[in-house]
């Protein structure tokens, strides 16, 4: 049940914002065997002057349409398969228009323990290998 923190520049088009949402998606379940309805994300908007970052490093060129997607998932996953996960995300983003270049990503790995689900109970499920 991986969480998606998708940072966007406010002027994007609602439409784009949701295609990169779904690019997202679509990569956890092709590369990470996520179920297709294990979806939860967040976009958030940022004015340009609230998303600060060197627009060349490393060896990048951002534009003003620059993104960030911050994931966050069980741990389990081979280095092949999170390779795989950015490469899938940004070719599906670029048919939705962006440059490779904007598209951003960072992943970070924790335990079933460290997910509550609701109810204020610990999740023990199962991970998605």
């Amino acid at each position: 049940m991986p969480l998606a923190r998708i940072s966007i520049p406010a002027h994007l088009p609602a439409p784009q914002a949701r295609a990169l949402a779904d690019a997202v998606h679509r990569g956890l379940v092709e590369t990470c065997r996520v179920p297709p309805d294990d979806r939860f994300q967040l976009i958030s908007r940022f004015a340009a002057d609230m998303m600060l970052w060197n627009p060349s490093f490393p060896d990048v060129t951002r534009t003003a349409d620059a993104c960030v997607v911050e994931i966050t998932f069980l741990q389990g996953r081979s280095d092949e398969q999170k390779r795989a996960l950015y490469r899938c995300v940004v070719d599906q983003a670029v048919a939705a228009g962006f440059a490779a270049d904007d598209i951003m990503l960072t992943l970070t790995e924790n335990a079933p323990i460290d997910w509550s689900m609701g109810r204020g109970e610990a999740f023990m499920g199962h991970t998605h290998k």
